[in-house]
């Protein structure tokens, strides 16, 4: 087309003009799907947070982001993509010569690979390996099919871990709170507390806490720290740090931290990191707090007790408290689905387009070699089948990253909304793991297997 005289600024035009459509439809398409399947997020909200009136919407910002944001990435791409022909005359286009040199350092390359892997067949190793596209696209869908998987059974794990959190050492029946401070004595066993909004300043993160001051412990809430041991009340000069804190923003046992309460500023040592804590919630003295907030001594706005004999105030009582923690998982393992489902998605979709890559650079090396007496299944494993072996290293040099990515992704949003989600994983994840991204090969493997003797079939014939 340049030897017809077409210039680069006109043949780079038609790709942007090409790739910009496409990319609208395909952004159209995704605000058709997306508004029908919002209706899912919308009843995992009433059904969680028991709220009514939620309504599908969209504004501009969504239109500006989904529709023209993504054009533009994907135009820039198309002008990256013509740049490798950019500037070129014709005649050395058409002769191949840049494309040879690239092919002879990727081929130099491969050799080297190649010779370090201890096998005995590296032929198809060979071939594979001269298109390192396919290869990066195949690693990149093995590790965003990993995280994903990783980033799903995370979240159910986190839920369970919450209500666990939530449950263990909460011996209670109610929770009772109070609009005004009380000072009147509690009959039998029931644990006073006072509690108040706070801010706790963590290596430059403001973060809202509740500070709750303890009186006394027994048996109806027992805190505990890491080791599973039952911890007694904080002394003065000290604070008890939930463990969402202290995984979330890197906490330990010695640090002081600042914490703002009543518009001034306190520093106080962190001497327990309590597993069981309420959420969102630290723990100080509360002859201490009484004196930071200046109230009388003995002060409490709530109590932990076996009955509801407990004046005017408001209390919920532990069936209550189930349901809302159990409310909160299913929101959890709902968002654990749909991070399982976009990573099958993505896997499947750039292992096929690997494969792909693949299948298309070598359909003449394909006819070539049926013309010199290779069956479709030989062709198969000489040039398909190798990327087998491809997938299984990519999952096991990528599965460490993986998790690394999923902690990393799982702790920058309990930072963003402040409410946190433990990351867990487990031997079974990793092995289910390996299983799908078999499966997902398998099946594109038969895709291709497909294509290879219809392709082999209408050669025949032709």
């Amino acid at each position: 087309m340049k030897s017809l005289g077409f210039k680069d600024w006109s043949l780079c035009t038609y790709f942007i003009v090409f790739v910009a459509v496409l990319s609208i439809i395909g952004a159209l398409l995704g605000f058709v799907v997306g508004y029908f399947l919002s209706s899912v997020l919308i009843n995992a909200n009433i059904r969680t947070y028991s709220v009514t009136g939620l309504v599908k919407g969209i504004n501009l910002s969504s239109i500006l982001i989904g529709l023209l944001g993504s054009t533009l990435v994907f135009c820039l791409i198309a002008v990256i993509g013509y740049s490798f022909v950019h500037g070129k005359e014709s005649g050395e286009l058409i002769s191949g010569k840049n494309n040879k040199k690239h092919k002879s350092c990727f081929l130099r390359i491969a050799n080297v690979i190649v010779g370090i892997i201890p096998c005995k067949n590296k032929f198809p190793l060979r071939i594979a390996l001269r298109k390192p596209l396919a290869v990066v696209l195949i690693i990149v869908a093995v590790m965003g099919f990993s995280v994903c998987v990783i980033l799903g059974q995370s979240l159910n794990i986190s839920s369970k871990k919450v209500f666990h959190s939530q449950t263990d050492g909460h011996n209670y029946e109610y929770d009772t709170r109070y609009d005004h401070y009380r000072t009147k004595k509690v009959l039998d066993h029931g644990v006073r507390y006072l509690e108040h909004p706070a801010e706790l300043v963590i290596g430059g993160y403001d973060i809202e806490q509740t500070v709750v001051g303890l009186y006394d412990l027994n048996e109806l809430y027992e805190l505990q720290n890491v080791s599973e041991t039952r911890v007694a009340v904080p002394s003065v000069g000290t604070i008890y740090v939930n463990l969402g804190l202290a995984d979330t923003y890197d906490v330990e046992v010695g640090d002081t931290l600042t914490l703002d309460v009543a518009n001034t500023s306190y520093h106080l040592t962190v001497t327990e990191i309590v597993t069981n804590a309420k959420t969102a919630c630290i723990y100080m003295n509360a002859e201490e707090l009484t004196m930071l907030l200046g109230i009388p001594e003995g002060s409490y706005n709530g109590l932990w007790s076996m009955d509801t004999s407990t004046g005017d105030g408001i209390s919920v009582d532990k069936e209550q408290r189930m349901i809302d923690l159990e409310r909160n998982a299913v929101s959890n393992q709902i968002s654990g689905i749909i991070n399982q489902v976009i990573g099958s998605v993505v896997g499947c979709i750039l292992i096929f387009l690997a494969l792909y890559v693949n299948f298309q650079d070598n359909t003449r090396d394909m006819l070539l070699l049926n013309l010199f007496g290779y069956q479709a299944k030989e062709i198969r494993k000489m040039l398909i089948d190798v990327y087998r072996p491809i997938v299984c290293t990519s999952f096991v040099i990528s599965i460490i990253p993986s998790i690394w990515i999923a902690r990393f992704i799982q702790r920058s949003l309990s930072r963003s909304i402040n409410d946190y989600m433990p990351f867990g994983t487990n031997i079974i994840i990793v092995i289910l793991i390996f299983v799908g991204l078999n499966l997902i090969y398998w099946l594109v493997q038969t895709v291709f297997t497909v294509g290879i003797n219809h392709l082999i079939r209408k050669e025949a014939n032709f």
